[in-house]
């Protein structure tokens, strides 16, 4: 917390003098939360990578690349707070964009972080400081701040290591089921005999680190890390790797590459009908072309994890025929 105090001073006394801050505040040094306590962790309901979808002419759960809506990946964390609640900037820097809930600060070296859902307290063109400006106040019936962190590639992990501290995790990821059919209404299954025209996914969920208060409470995230890997006789393959938001996550363009359809969030939206306390379905494609596989029995191991390490790992027996 002192190194974190004297890097903000140190870029506020840049600032004052009319220097740029860009080389005290592209530190690799970890960040702390926006909201008070700063050296605490708070609950956190919307995990990075997450599913964002928005089928309103759908009927519930049809989600896919030819359906109606929108559909990106969460591009940060939604770290819940009463309305009211202050949020400070974790890094020091400049106000690039304040408009109506949405404010940007650039804190130099291609680095910038971005908090949605506030009642808005700063200016375009101000310096602001870590620890000590206010940067506006959380909104009803938001609830939460959404903190991205971008740096010159896209949007990083928040919660990776080295970065929001202190963060501590000890719940595991859990892959829960197969899907075959990679159609519109998913069948989950926990193995079974293969078609040679069947498209998988992996049915795959992580818990919050601590308890989530409110409408969102006990409400699963994506894990950071989705792999699966084939056993064919006595050899398994190489791990592949289905989904990765350990650090950064793929350009929304490749949304229906990771996820597969029947993918939708918490909460979703569907023919325009808002489903309160509805748990997400997170189906991750795995890229196993059937038809190349040989008659025969295999076993399909998956593994899901989060960017603390925790992980666990769950297998299936598959049959692939004749057809």
């Amino acid at each position: 917390m002192k190194l974190l105090r004297i890097a903000g001073l140190c870029v506020t006394i840049l600032l004052a003098l009319g220097m740029p801050a860009g080389s005290a505040a592209k530190s690799s040094v970890a960040y702390h939360w926006p909201i008070k306590p700063f050296d605490r962790q708070h609950p956190i309901r919307g995990a990075f990578g997450d599913p964002r979808t928005l089928s309103p002419d759908q009927d519930f759960g049809v989600t896919g690349p030819g359906s109606s809506g929108k559909y990106s990946f969460h591009t940060g964390v939604d770290i819940v707070a009463k309305p009211g609640t202050p949020v400070y900037p974790v890094v020091s820097g400049r106000v690039r964009l304040a408009r109506a809930d949405e404010i940007i600060v650039d804190t130099g070296g291609g680095h910038s972080f971005q908090y949605w859902h506030l009642r808005r307290n700063v200016r375009l063109g101000q310096s602001v400081v870590v620890d000590r400006t206010v940067l506006g106040w959380i909104q009803h019936p938001a609830d939460h701040v959404h903190l991205t962190e971008n740096d010159g590639y896209g949007a990083q992990n928040p919660l990776a290591p080295g970065h929001l501290e202190p963060y501590r995790d000890n719940t595991k990821p859990r892959v829960i089921a197969l899907d075959f059919d990679d159609g519109r209404s998913p069948q989950l299954t926990t193995g079974g005999l293969l078609s040679r025209h069947d498209h998988l996914a992996i049915a795959a969920v992580d818990e919050p680190a601590m308890r989530v208060p409110g409408p969102f409470a006990d409400l699963p995230q994506t894990p950071a890390l989705v792999e699966w890997r084939l056993l064919s006789g006595r050899t398994w393959s190489a791990w592949h790797i289905a989904a990765d938001f350990r650090r950064s996550e793929p350009s929304p363009f490749h949304f229906w590459t990771v996820y597969a359809p029947g993918t939708y969030q918490n909460v979703p939206v569907f023919n325009r009908e808002l489903y309160q306390g509805i748990a997400g379905q997170y189906l991750f494609r795995i890229a196993l072309d059937p038809s190349r596989l040989s008659p025969g029995r295999y076993e399909l191991q998956a593994r899901a994890a989060d960017v603390r390490g925790n992980s666990s790992t769950t297998t299936w027996p598959l049959e692939v025929g004749l057809r």
